[in-house]
């Protein structure tokens, strides 16, 4: 297990040093999107290994660090880009608000998602240290694979919707600049 997890941090440190030459070449949202799409898929396909498939675990827990390291940088920088375009539209600085109310939404969410996890995985009669039956066994694949790829879906959802594009994004930038040397 420590292996299986050590693989796909060292993978993740590599995709996020990709992702911004990505980004470069597509814009922020598209590789947030194709990565958050990826990483579903790659969380879905869980569910259909079998116990003994020890390797195809590895290669698909590889794909889904790697698909998913090149979001990690992306919040943080669309956060930017969502306090600036806060500032270019309203003409208010904001950033520490909005980076204060998405962190707090972040890890109220990493919160909830933890109990969520337990609250289903009990609906599934998990029971602790005991040996599971065959219904626990299918809510803890569901509760690894299925589900948390849901999650990714929604989340691909709600990036659809978002609106700050590259150009816009460098409009922003230059806008605010000559706005901020007027001071």
């Amino acid at each position: 297990f420590s292996l299986f997890n050590m693989i796909g941090t060292a993978l993740s440190l590599i995709g996020i040093v990709l992702s911004k030459r990505l980004t470069i070449l597509f814009s922020k949202k598209s590789v947030f999107l194709v990565g958050l799409i990826l990483t579903a898929l790659f969380t879905a396909l869980f569910f259909f290994l079998p116990r003994t498939a020890v390797g195809s675990a590895f290669i698909l827990n590889i794909l889904k660090s790697l698909a998913y390291s090149f979001t990690i940088p992306l919040l943080w920088a669309m956060m930017g880009d969502v306090a600036d375009y806060a500032e270019w539209k309203t003409r208010r600085r904001t950033t520490g608000f909005i980076f204060a109310g998405i962190v707090f939404a972040l890890k109220a969410g990493l919160g909830f998602g933890g109990a969520i996890c337990g609250w289903l995985l009990s609906l599934y009669g998990y029971v602790p240290n005991a040996a599971q039956d065959g219904h626990a066994l299918f809510g803890i694949r569901m509760t690894a694979s299925v589900y948390p790829a849901l999650t990714f879906l929604i989340g691909v959802a709600a990036l659809s919707r978002y609106g700050i594009s590259k150009k816009l994004s460098l409009q922003i930038q230059d806008e605010l600049a000559e706005r901020r040397k007027n001071f």
